[in-house]
Formats: structure tokens, C-alpha cells, sequence
């Protein structure tokens, strides 16, 4: 569906697909070498030169990035607060927030720090401790401060509250700033040390410790945690956002020793190669997703004043890959190049210093088979390792058979092959089960690696990228090779017929997405390098699809090492005229 016109094969397999309720199967002609090409769809020219400044200038960014190598190779001071109160004298009790402090204590001294670990403090002793705390600080020092315990809000003042807190009303409201910790008031403090980063995380607000009487018109009611605003330097991390209770644990069942938010943080926190505002997402998207199985609303939010990027444990990623490329889907329906991008994706892993690359075209294509193989590869990687997924083949999608978990009612899969063509196929419905990789499937292979804290990147030559994934993983690099509404392209390079997006993948990690030239691809790197050429290659005729989005990715989560110069990564010569005339007419 690349050339000037659809041919009639691919209008028959658009039509059957269309009749069993799928929107697109990929079906590729060879792109023409010089595509001068119309805008289409109401897109006018200023839209497309628009579009390719708008990606030019992500990449001039991009390359006057510092080094991250520096960024990891600092060995300032760390010194950290940890406090987690679980027995209240005159509110309701907690029971995990002591368990937090200890956990959090463990991780901290893992990553360098030097920890002073309180549990049940009083007021007094609390003010004690943040004096020693804060005194001992000095410039240059990385600081970090935890409290786990109850905390309201309060005339949008933030108040952290010590074991003895008295219970309130309306007349003794004058108590919380006598007995509680201004929350605002230790971040500014810190921050007048000099100390080149302050960490504030706060996982409070579980519960309203101050009930209103109902008998009592004028006890007020007292919120969760309201927002700060740090200071330069600073990263405010809470544990559930505005209005939102924070879970100290799923159930009466739930034998965790740490609340929901710290159990999800923790080993975050210690993964590798992990910048501060990374670390943060992270745990907003996981959190968000384990506290949903109660359910309940829990998203933990984050007020970032860093610059420049900092990371608590350097990068040093090692990287496995898992490709698949499928040619062979018998009659009209197969492939010329999604073998050929397995091969030469296989070749650029292995170049980039892959510990394991394993490789499944046509029929050893099997769901069995490739189930095994990600979990072995899983098993093998650590947390801050990154898997690389592929897919080049066809893609289609069905009528869900549990509805509701699918907001369209439909399901995505991936086509494997199997002994009967597909053109023998009335419908999709007659497929066999063992030749769909289902959304359902492959999301729960993605929590499996969020689980570990391992990141994958995934690349989907095929339609319906965007589908594979039934909700959001910030662990997960996503390059869908086209949006939706598009085909994705196959064209020959190298005298071979490849799938377009596959080929800038494979040449992203060979060092081209290397932008900066420190050796580092990250993922905005990575998606950067990936739309501009691929835009630029189909003459704006396709355009990838990126979770997070471009403008959302992260600047310095580090996905790989690479050996070869960006410089000598070069696919200018590949790029076509960008469309020419008017607004509106037919692709050629």
C-alpha cells in the first residue's frame, strides 16, 4: 500500500480484513526511489514544514546535551533522614509506615547514603532531628529526607505529624504548628545548605488523622498534602496526589510490610541508570496500576527542580534482544522484507554488545517458543537492563471477547505463522489461538518487566502498533512504526526489501540515535532519531507512534551503550522530498 496505487491483492486482504472487523493488515509495495509526493488529507505544506521543524529542533537539542557520563560519574556526600511513624498516642495507628523507614533506610545505605533512621518520634524529638539533620548538611551534599506517617494540609501549608500529635478541633487548630513539622519550611531549610540536590519524599496522607465531629459544625476537615513549590535544586516526591488518600496497604489481607506507595518506590529507586524525574514516573504509573486492583485512585505526584540530569546509581545497562520477523503467511498475504529486517536487526543488536540476541523468523515464529524465549531473557536481565522486542509482520485486530477490557471492544494481535495460509481464512474469527500475540499477552509480558524493573524497548513494524499495549508502562520505549490512520512502509535499501521503520530502528541502535555522542542512547534519543528519519524517508507519508510521546519522553533514561560514532550514522541519503501543491490529493 506504499506505491502509487493499492494493488489488487491488497485490496482483496484490505476487504476480508474489513469484513471480519479489522481496520488495517499490512500490505507493502516497494516506495518509488525519488517519492514526490502530494499532501494529503488536509494537511497543507505549512503543516509539513511545520512538522519538520518542529523535529529538527528536538534534535539540535538533543545533540547539545551534556554528557550523562558525567552526570553518573559525581561522588558528592549523601546524608539522609528517615523517619516512619506507626504508633500514634492520640490518632489512629498505621501499619506500615515504620516498615517503610526501615526499608527505605536499607535501600538508602545501598546507594551511598549515610542514614539516621527515627521510628515513633515525638515532637520534640522530631524537631531535634531535623536540626541535627539539617546542620550537618553541607554544600555540595545530596540530601534526602523521607517521612512515612500522617500528614494533612492546612491553609495550603503541608504538616508532617509526630507520634504525640494531639487530636484537634476547631479551637486547638494553633496545635499544628506547635506539635507538627512545616513540610515547606524543612525543604527551604535544607535548600539553604548549599546542598547540590535535596529528595523529599512524603508518604502521608494516608487517612484524615483529625475526623470531623459530626455533632460539631465548626471542626474543619482537613485535606491531604497540597502542592509545593521547591526551591532550584529540590524534587518533591508524595505519595498520592491532591485529594487523594494514599494506600498503607491493599486489604486486611495484605502481609507487606511496606504501604503501597513505598513497596513500589523502593526498588525504583535503586535500579540503575535511573534519573530523579524517571524515577518518579515510574512510580506514578506503577503505583497507579497496584492500587487499581483494590481498587482505588492512587497517583503519586511530583514537583521537580533539578537541572540537568542527576542519577543516585549510574547507568550500566546491558541489553538482550527478542527478534521476530514473519514473511511467510502464505499466498498473497506474505511478506519480502520482515525476515530480512529480523536479520539485520539481530546483526545491529549484536553490534551494540547484546549479552543474547535471539532470533525467530517464519515458523519458528511459534507463541509457545516466543514465550519461553522472553522469559528467559527475562530471568537473565537485572533491574536498569533493557530488552529490545521486534516485531516485523502483519498485525490486525478482532472483536474483543471480554469487552470490557478493551475500551473499543477490540482486541490487537500479532499474526505468527502457522500451517494454513491466510488467504484459506473466511474470517479473522477462524484463526487459530497459537497464531495471535494478543494485547492481553504481551501486556502482561511488559508488567513482568516492570515488575523486575528491567526496560524494554519494543519495535512493531506492523499495523496496529499502538493496540499491543492495554494500558500504560513507563518502563516500556514504545516505536510503533506508523500512527493508526497510516500503512507502514516497505522499500528497498541496500538492494533488499525492508520494512522502513525497522531499517532507522536498527541504525538508532547502532549509534545514529547517539546524538549527543557520549556513548549513551536514551529515549528521547532513540524516538528523536526515529521520527525525523522515518518522516523524512516516506516523504511525511508515515509518521511513528512513541509511548511516551516525543515531547514526553525522558531525556536521560538510558536505554544503551553504543560502540560506533553517531557521525558515521548518516540516512540523509535516504531522505525524500518533503510533499509539494496543494491541500488534499492522492499518495503516489
Amino acid at each position: 500500500m506504499a506505491g502509487a496505487h493499492m494493488s489488487r491483492w491488497a485490496r482483496e486482504a484490505r476487504e476480508l480484513l474489513l469484513r471480519a472487523g479489522c481496520a488495517c493488515l499490512l500490505m507493502v509495495q516497494a516506495l518509488p526511489a525519488s517519492a514526490a509526493m502530494v499532501v494529503d488529507d488536509g494537511e497543507t505544506r505549512a503543516d509539513v514544514a511545520r512538522r519538520a521543524d518542529d523535529i529538527a529542533a528536538i534534535v539540535e537539542d538533543l545533540r547539545a546535551m551534556p554528557s550523562l557520563g558525567q552526570a553518573a560519574a559525581k561522588g558528592q556526600r549523601r546524608r539522609a533522614l528517615v523517619i516512619g511513624n506507626n504508633n500514634y498516642e492520640e490518632l489512629a495507628d498505621l501499619n506500615k509506615a515504620e516498615g517503610d523507614a526501615v526499608s527505605l533506610q536499607a535501600t538508602l545505605e545501598e546507594l551511598g547514603f549515610t542514614v539516621t533512621l527515627k521510628r515513633n518520634i515525638s515532637a520534640r524529638d522530631f524537631d531535634d532531628a531535623v536540626d541535627e539533620f539539617v546542620d550537618g548538611l553541607e554544600r555540595g551534599d545530596v540530601a534526602f529526607f523521607f517521612f512515612a506517617g500522617h500528614g494533612v494540609s492546612y491553609q495550603q501549608r503541608n504538616f508532617l505529624l509526630p507520634a504525640d500529635m494531639p487530636a484537634l478541633d476547631a479551637v486547638r487548630e494553633s496545635r499544628l504548628e506547635r506539635y507538627a513539622v512545616d513540610a515547606q519550611d524543612l525543604v527551604d531549610r535544607i535548600y539553604s545548605r548549599g546542598v547540590e540536590i535535596a529528595f523529599v519524599v512524603l508518604d502521608a496522607c494516608r487517612d484524615n488523622p483529625f475526623p470531623p465531629d459530626p455533632d460539631t459544625r465548626a471542626v474543619r476537615a482537613y485535606g491531604g498534602l497540597a502542592r509545593m513549590t521547591p526551591q532550584k535544586g529540590a524534587f518533591v516526591l508524595y505519595s498520592a496526589g491532591i485529594g487523594q488518600k494514599a494506600l498503607d496497604r491493599l486489604g486486611p489481607e495484605d502481609t507487606d510490610p511496606n504501604s503501597v506507595f513505598t513497596r513500589t518506590f523502593r526498588p525504583i529507586l535503586a535500579t540503575p541508570g535511573m534519573p530523579a524525574v524517571e524515577i518518579a514516573k515510574r512510580t506514578q504509573v506503577e503505583v497507579h496500576a497496584l492500587a487499581a486492583t483494590v481498587p482505588h485512585d492512587q497517583d503519586p505526584a511530583y514537583y521537580d527542580q533539578v537541572v540537568g540530569q542527576f542519577y543516585l546509581k549510574a547507568p550500566r545497562p546491558r541489553l538482550y534482544g527478542l527478534v521476530i520477523g514473519v514473511d511467510d503467511y502464505g499466498g498473497r498475504f506474505s511478506l519480502s522484507g520482515a525476515v530480512n529486517d529480523a536479520k539485520r536487526l539481530s546483526v545491529a543488536l549484536d553490534a551494540a554488545g547484546a549479552e543474547k540476541v535471539v532470533t525467530l523468523v517464519d515458523h519458528d515464529a511459534r507463541l509457545k517458543f516466543i514465550d519461553y524465549v522472553w522469559n528467559d531473557l527475562l530471568d537473565d536481565a537485572d533491574p536498569g537492563d533493557t530488552i529490545a522486542f521486534t516485531f516485523a509482520g502483519q498485525g490486525t485486530r478482532e472483536p474483543a471477547p471480554d469487552k470490557k477490557n478493551e475500551a473499543d471492544g477490540l482486541r490487537d494481535f500479532l499474526i505468527l505463522p502457522g500451517a494454513k495460509p491466510l488467504d484459506q481464512y473466511a474470517s479473522i474469527a477462524e484463526f487459530d489461538e497459537e497464531r495471535k500475540l494478543t494485547d492481553d499477552i504481551f501486556t502482561e509480558w511488559m508488567a513482568a518487566a516492570a515488575r523486575k524493573n528491567v526496560n524494554v524497548i519494543v519495535l512493531i513494524d506492523g499495523c496496529h502498533a499502538g493496540g499491543i499495549l492495554d494500558r500504560e508502562f513507563a518502563n516500556v520505549s514504545f516505536f510503533g512504526a506508523s500512527q493508526e490512520d497510516e500503512v507502514a512502509l516497505e522499500k528497498s535499501l541496500g538492494g533488499e526489501m525492508r520494512g522502513l521503520a525497522s531499517y532507522v530502528f536498527s541504525e538508532a541502535i547502532s549509534g545514529g540515535a547517539d546524538l549527543n555522542a557520549d556513548g549513551y542512547v536514551t529515549q528521547r534519543e532513540l524516538f528523536a532519531f526515529g521520527d525525523e528519519n522515518v518522516f523524512h524517508m516516506s516523504a511525511s507519508r508515515q509518521n511513528p507512534q512513541f509511548y511516551p510521546t516525543l515531547p514526553t519522553s525522558s531525556p536521560g533514561l538510558v536505554l544503551l551503550q553504543v560502540k560506533r560514532p553517531a557521525e558515521l550514522v548518516d540516512l540523509k541519503r535516504h531522505w525524500q522530498d518533503l510533499p509539494r501543491g496543494a491541500k488534499g490529493g492522492e499518495a503516489r
